[in-house]
């Protein structure tokens, strides 16, 4: 299968790979019962495979490193990926390992809950250095879920080495399961990127502070350099010239949450990787993660421009935080006029072509 070509500037993404298969359902079936939905539906999933093909809508030449199964889901996996732009030579398909398979329900109110398998996301074994593909990136993101596994570990501390001697930057999404199964080998991380983001609930695992102004604090003095920290529906945390700073969310009609986080990383990533400030990345990247929740399924349905520029188009926001969201809106509106979709008809929260 060939695959788009890595253009400088550009981002590699080591992480999961899955299909999710994902069911809308009412309620939460009681032990015992029976729960039926409608209808299945299949996407791509799995947070590498999803931030993957967020930042390729942003136009962001990206590179995946990770593992899928030689079976019919991981084809299936690599043909969602190449369709998205996504460069997939660094995808090893495993014959030992099944690809990673998620069985995901939705219910009414678009909260998720998740069941499956990583596979062959535990397999990837680390290639020579100079194979990971740096050589033509700009940045190297990477996600608690590498540190899990001991190959992909040693594969994800090469990556962190070889961008630090040749000046990248390196961002790293924390995730759920690694801040409480593993907290002092994602401290340990955190204090050799760049871009550090984190969940509130992740955040409080880690450092043990529930609130929110104090562990931000505590995974500052690790020594990352720029600490994200998503709110859900309280928006994001992140820090400008000193200041703590609380960019607000967007409410929208929630689908489905799957994904929406690697959205927002997506967004905040491409926004600091052309300069912008970090105010201005975090309201980008609180509409991004809105706009993805929107739509069932993460993978394939990550939101474009358009439907994040449709989103800031009919929102509006506080004294402050509104300057912000106007600026932003004719930034957008400049670096993507023929995605403008602030002028044109239809609901900003209509599903990706």
């Amino acid at each position: 299968m060939c695959s788009p070509k890595l253009r400088a500037p550009g981002v590699v993404v080591l992480g999961d790979i899955s299909i999710d298969i994902v069911a809308r359902i009412e309620k939460f079936p009681a032990p015992g019962e029976d729960c039926l939905a409608p209808q299945l539906e299949i996407h791509c999933g799995g947070v590498g495979a999803n931030t993957a093909l967020a930042l390729a809508r942003w136009g962001v030449p990206v590179r995946l490193l990770g593992s899928v199964g030689r079976d019919a889901f991981g084809e299936l996996a690599l043909r969602f990926l190449h369709a998205g732009q996504v460069d997939v030579t660094r995808v090893a398909q495993r014959d030992n390992a099944a690809t990673g398979l998620m069985f995901i329900t939705v219910t009414a109110d678009g909260q998720r809950t998740i069941f499956g398998s990583r596979g062959a996301n535990t397999e990837l074994q680390a290639p020579p250095i100079e194979a990971g593909g740096l050589e033509d990136a700009q940045a190297v993101h990477l996600v608690g879920y590498n540190f899990l596994s001991p190959s992909v570990a040693e594969l994800a501390e090469g990556l962190i080495e070889q961008a630090r001697r040749n000046g990248r930057q390196v961002s790293f999404d924390v995730g759920m399961a690694p801040s409480r199964e593993i907290p002092q080998k994602i401290l340990q991380v955190a204090g050799k990127v760049d871009i550090l983001f984190t969940g509130l609930d992740e955040a409080a695992a880690l450092t043990g502070e529930p609130d929110k102004v104090d562990a931000f604090d505590a995974l500052e003095r690790s020594g990352a350099r720029e600490v994200v920290m998503k709110l859900g529906e309280k928006g994001c945390f992140v820090r400008e010239s000193g200041a703590l700073k609380q960019a607000p969310s967007f409410h929208v009609p929630v689908a489905d949450t799957t994904g929406a986080g690697d959205a927002f990383a997506a967004a905040f990533l491409w926004a600091r990787l052309r300069g912008w400030a970090p105010a201005a990345a975090a309201l980008l990247a609180d509409a991004a993660g809105a706009a993805a929740a929107c739509v069932v399924g993460a993978g394939e349905a990550m939101p474009a421009p358009r439907q994040v520029m449709r989103l800031l188009g009919e929102s509006h926001l506080d004294a402050e935080w509104e300057a912000v969201r106007v600026g932003l809106l004719e930034r957008l509106r400049a670096e993507f006029p023929s995605e403008d979709a602030g002028r044109t008809s239809g609901g900003w929260n209509e599903a990706s072509a």
